[in-house]
């Protein structure tokens, strides 16, 4: 597979949800996103697309959300296997902003970043979003503030 080097300006988001939540709250930044002018928003779920399309997509794009529920302490499955692939192929170079989704002990930011570590020139958006189950005001607040943060 050849990744393109220089990404398109525009944004990914690969979300892993169980419940459906996590997508609720994956639309919504889309839509926030929409709302700043960003005009070119895919939004994959990991559980449904094809690994190696969701893959060349976030080569594509400068921007990238990753979105996933905790899993037994860990990251759901889809979402574990989609940042190994990432590693393998050398993702370098994007902006990347993290979610969350847990009900009593979110750790998916801490272990998606971890995961990621290694990779170079990341930058991180400074509003990763935390959802206890389902999304609440504040964190419809946390995503519009996420969306701005995407849009520069």
């Amino acid at each position: 597979m050849v990744m393109s080097s220089v990404p398109t300006l525009a944004t990914v988001i690969a979300y892993a949800s169980i419940y459906g939540n996590t997508e609720l709250a994956c639309q919504a930044l889309a839509h926030e996103l929409s709302q700043q002018g960003v005009r070119d928003v895919k939004l994959l779920d990991l559980s449904r697309e094809h690994p190696s399309y969701v893959l060349a997509e976030a080569f594509r794009y400068s921007h990238l959300v990753l979105a996933s529920v905790t899993y037994n302490g860990d990251l759901f499955p889809d979402m574990e296997h989609f940042i190994l692939s990432l590693k393998a192929h050398g993702l370098k170079g994007r902006t990347i902003a993290l979610m969350e989704n847990g009900s009593w002990a979110p750790t998916a930011v801490k272990v998606m970043t971890k995961m990621l570590e290694a990779s170079k020139n990341l930058t991180y958006c400074e509003n990763n979003i935390t959802i206890r189950s389902a999304m609440t005001e504040e964190n419809r607040t946390q995503i519009r503030a996420l969306a701005e943060e995407l849009s520069k």
